[in-house]
């Protein structure tokens, strides 16, 4: 009965160490395996870094222009609308004399 435990203990023992390994290996070629899969599309993600970056450049250098622009536009609005108050109070003035 003894032998028969002791070779019963030692397969699930060895079950055990072997399925351990096992886990361990497995881990070890998965990141392997996933470094690989990095380092493969490492130049392609930095080039769409690149290429993102560059839009994201332009694109603040459009806004800056446009804000620009709508600083003019808007002292041209500014000046728009003392002329309109000038001419109708030239109206008025007219209007009440006639």
């Amino acid at each position: 009965m003894n032998d028969t435990l002791k070779i019963i203990i030692s397969a699930i023992g060895g079950a055990i160490v072997s399925g351990m390994f096992g886990v361990w290996g497995q881990k070890l070629k998965n990141t392997s395996s996933n470094e690989s899969v990095y380092a493969e599309h490492t130049d392609i993600m930095w080039d769409r870094l690149d290429k993102i970056t560059n839009e994201r450049d332009e694109l603040k250098e459009q806004v800056i222009k446009l804000n620009a622009k709508i600083d003019e536009q808007s002292k041209i609005i500014d000046q728009l609308t003392r002329q309109m108050s000038a001419l109708n109070s030239k109206f008025q003035d007219w209007e009440s004399e006639n």
